[in-house]
């Protein structure tokens, strides 16, 4: 670990760093290394050393929609900094962002510059890659309608532009999500559109939000997938688990998709509770929850 580190001169990096500090669910342990990569070619340093050292490795955005073991994570997390966390404005309505671009950051851009139709991104808190790459949703829209290409660097560490036609995206998911591929740069196609109206949809999906969902308290956003058809919300309600409580952790009482940190909650609670929760839903069902959020070991 120490050679690997040595490595990276000039980059920002710091040494077991608590994950519990970098995720909105506030739990975790530690992991070897943060490391910033700035830049596409910081980025190819970082993940080559850790792919020849054998190091695992993960990129970390807001670190929402995961959560890090007790005994935290035993590899790599790697943020996307610099030249990687900034948009930059192209002709046609179109905004290029990079992978660590915070998705509030991004609608502020288009904002800026007269252009709209990602406002339903405001208050999601994650990062252009992570969106793109889950193709993240709410209320009834998906990142990846306005998504035109892509830079990913691919598993064999090459950096290469996907298009449009080679993009697939789904329901949370995408063929880019798998395979240690990496979200590096996104153009959006957007339109034209005046500060004043897109302001006004940003207030209303924020009123959307903080009525339905517990953003009061530490989370990680919805932990299921909803099965076709069906909200795994109303399900869990269903099976008599709305507010359930181990510890410090609880299916909240506001919305049931989502478990809460009341202040301290371990990451097996959290564990704990979503078997639990999983395995009362196909009790009553039949159906079997899917994890929305990654788990981190």
């Amino acid at each position: 670990m120490e050679k690997l580190l040595r490595s990276f001169s000039g980059i920002r990096w710091l040494k077991n760093p608590e994950m519990w500090t970098l995720t909105t669910w506030r739990i975790g342990g530690k992991a070897l290394a943060l490391v910033e990569a700035g830049s596409e070619e910081e980025l190819t340093t970082v993940l080559n050393h850790c792919d020849r050292l054998e190091i695992p490795w993960r990129i970390l955005g807001r670190g929402s929609n995961i959560l890090v073991s007790d005994r935290g994570f035993r590899g790599v997390v790697v943020r996307l900094g610099g030249r990687l966390a900034e948009c930059s404005l192209l002709s046609g309505g179109q905004v290029e962002a990079g992978g660590g671009v915070i998705l509030g950051r991004l609608v502020q851009f288009a904002m800026e510059h007269g252009l709209g139709g990602c406002e339903f991104l405001a208050g999601i808190p994650g990062t252009v890659g992570g969106a793109v790459v889950l193709n993240a949703g709410c209320f009834g829209k998906e990142v990846g309608e306005l998504v035109e290409r892509v830079l990913v660097r691919e598993r064999n560490g090459e950096m290469r532009w996907w298009g449009r036609n080679e993009l697939s995206f789904s329901y949370r998911g995408s063929n880019l999500r798998g395979g240690f591929m990496v979200v590096v740069k996104v153009v959006f196609q957007l339109f034209p559109e005046e500060r004043k109206q897109a302001e006004e949809k940003v207030r209303y999906f924020s009123l959307l939000r903080k009525n339905s969902q517990p953003l009061e308290l530490p989370s990680a956003g919805s932990v299921f997938r909803n099965p076709p058809g069906e909200y795994a919300a109303r399900l869990i309600e269903q099976a008599g688990c709305k507010g359930l409580r181990l510890g410090q952790a609880q299916v909240s009482p506001k919305h049931s998709n989502f478990i809460v940190n009341l202040g301290g909650a371990r990451a097996w609670q959290v564990e704990y509770l979503m078997e639990w929760v999983r395995r009362e839903v196909y009790r009553r069902t039949g159906i079997w929850l899917e994890n929305e959020v990654e788990l981190w070991r």
